[in-house]
């Protein structure tokens, strides 16, 4: 009996040190670094270990996509300096460093209960490859206060299959509740 029970407290404790999962078990959230936002990624997706310009970078399993999370504090930026010029700025940086830079899907811009995303594809060339360039503005209705751009990648080969998947986890974002609010 004894060892039962040892064998169960054994099974709760390693369960209980696995990465936060939702509730189906199909997938995991990761936060930002300063964990104020989280997003929920994909069983197999990981969170980058290298030094890297992000928030937060999780890339796909076989690292054929990969999404990119900038945070920026409202009051971090100059008194005139619009959510939407931040998200231009951003475009406008990626597109300075790549070739044959073109939207390929136009703007949309969708209402969810506490959040508006504002996104944009382009498609555009880096050395002897070529990349399909999600960018989403995250507004949350809830937090005012912070702005996140979030840029996904992927090969073109995969992005008709996986455009859903790259949907999804920018869907996800979420202020964590009673969670700080540092700034970028």
């Amino acid at each position: 009996m004894m060892k039962r029970l040892l064998v169960a407290l054994a099974i709760l404790t390693i369960a209980g040190c696995t990465r936060k999962s939702d509730e189906s078990g199909q997938g995991q959230f990761f936060a930002t670094a300063n964990g104020s936002v989280e997003f929920q990624f994909p069983a197999g997706w990981f969170k980058s270990k290298e030094d890297n310009p992000y928030d937060l970078q999780c890339f796909s399993k076989h690292e054929r996509m990969t999404t990119g999370v900038f945070l920026f504090a409202k009051e971090d930026l100059a008194e005139d300096f619009t959510a939407r010029e931040l998200f231009e700025k951003q475009i406008g940086d990626l597109k300075s460093k790549r070739k044959n830079f073109k939207v390929l899907e136009e703007e949309q811009k969708v209402l969810l209960e506490k959040k508006t995303l504002t996104t944009i594809v382009f498609s555009g060339e880096k050395g002897s490859s070529k990349y399909y360039y999600k960018f989403t503005l995250v507004e949350f209705a809830e937090n005012p206060e912070m702005s996140l751009v979030v840029l996904q990648v992927a090969i073109p080969s995969y992005w008709t299959k996986h455009k859903p998947i790259l949907e999804e986890i920018t869907k996800s974002g979420r202020v964590r509740v009673g969670e700080p609010r540092e700034k970028r």
